[in-house]
C-alpha cells in the first residue's frame, strides 16, 4: 500500500507527479487484456512464433522461461540477472574441477549467498515505501555524491563488482572443519 501512494506503475499517469517504477510483467498483461477486450484485432501470429520459439528451444534442451524474460524485461534488469547467470556458471564449473563434497559445498554457498542477495534487494526495495510517510525527507538519505551522476554511477558499479568478488570468495572458500 505504501509503495502504491508513493509510485506510479508501468507508465505515467497524465497529471501525475510521482516517480514511475518499471513493472513489464504487469505492463505486458495490461497490453494483452486490453488486446483482447478492446475488440482489436490481435496479432495471433507472434503468440504462434513465441510458442515455436519456446518449443525449439525446449526441444534444443535450453531453458525457454531465461529466453522469455530476457525479451520483454528491461536490459537494467537483465544486466545484473545476466552477470549472475556467469557467475553461477563459472562456480559450477569450479565446483565441477573440485568435486566431491568440496564441490557440492561450493554451490551450495553460491546458491545461499545469491538467495540472501535477492532477497535483501527485495526487502531493500519495500523500504521505497517509506517515501509515502509523512515524516520522509529526501534530505535524510541523500549521500554526498547524490546529484554527481557520474559518481553515483562509479560508486554503484564499484559495489557491484564488490558483490560479486565477494560472492566468488565466500562460495570457493574452504569451509573450517
Amino acid at each position: 500500500m505504501l509503495l502504491a501512494r508513493a509510485f506510479q506503475f508501468g507508465e505515467a499517469a497524465q497529471g501525475d507527479l510521482r516517480q514511475v517504477l518499471a513493472a513489464p510483467q504487469a505492463s505486458i498483461m495490461k497490453a494483452l487484456v486490453e488486446g483482447f477486450m478492446s475488440h482489436q484485432p490481435v496479432a495471433y501470429a507472434l503468440f504462434g512464433v513465441g510458442a515455436m520459439i519456446t518449443i525449439a528451444l525446449e526441444m534444443l534442451g535450453q531453458p525457454s522461461l531465461i529466453f522469455a524474460l530476457g525479451m520483454y524485461l528491461p536490459l537494467e534488469l537483465n544486466t545484473p540477472a545476466l552477470v549472475g547467470g556467469a557467475l553461477a556458471h563459472f562456480l559450477d564449473k569450479k565446483s565441477e574441477a573440485v568435486g566431491g563434497d568440496d564441490g557440492r559445498s561450493i554451490r551450495e554457498r553460491g546458491v545461499i549467498i545469491a538467495s540472501g542477495l535477492m532477497a535483501g534487494g527485495a526487502l531493500a526495495a519495500c523500504w521505497g515505501g517509506v517515501a509515502a510517510l509523512p515524516v520522509y525527507k529526501e534530505e535524510l538519505i541523500k549521500l554526498p555524491f547524490y546529484d554527481s551522476l557520474s559518481i553515483s554511477e562509479t560508486v554503484s558499479a564499484a559495489m557491484f563488482v564488490a558483490l560479486c568478488v565477494y560472492m566468488w570468495i565466500r562460495s570457493v572458500k574452504k569451509t573450517e572443519a
